[in-house]
């Protein structure tokens, strides 16, 4: 299964742009800083990672003021058949 929660704020976006087919896309940036339990012990994570979604949730992001803090939730998956370099694809967001 391919699915993600990742909180955190969206600190960039790309200007609004449409596929061929009319669909609105939105490209940007979340930066995550939290703590997670490995190996016995806490580890600190701060970084950030290209999001991208389409239509309605595309739409919504776009309005945002930034920074936004968001908790996002998508899957990852290469960014097309060429590359393996990974996005986080968004599907929903509060």
């Amino acid at each position: 299964m391919n699915t993600l929660v990742l909180d955190g704020t969206i600190v960039k976006r790309e200007e609004a742009r449409y596929t061929p087919s009319g669909m609105q896309v939105f490209e940007g940036v979340l930066r995550h800083e939290g703590e997670v339990r490995e190996a016995g012990g806490i580890r600190k994570l701060e970084f950030e990672c290209m999001v991208v979604a389409f239509g309605e949730t595309a739409s919504r992001l776009q309005c945002l003021e930034l920074p936004a803090r968001v908790v996002l939730k998508g899957y990852i998956s290469p960014r097309s058949r060429r590359t393996q370099r990974l996005l986080v694809y968004i599907t929903d967001f509060n």
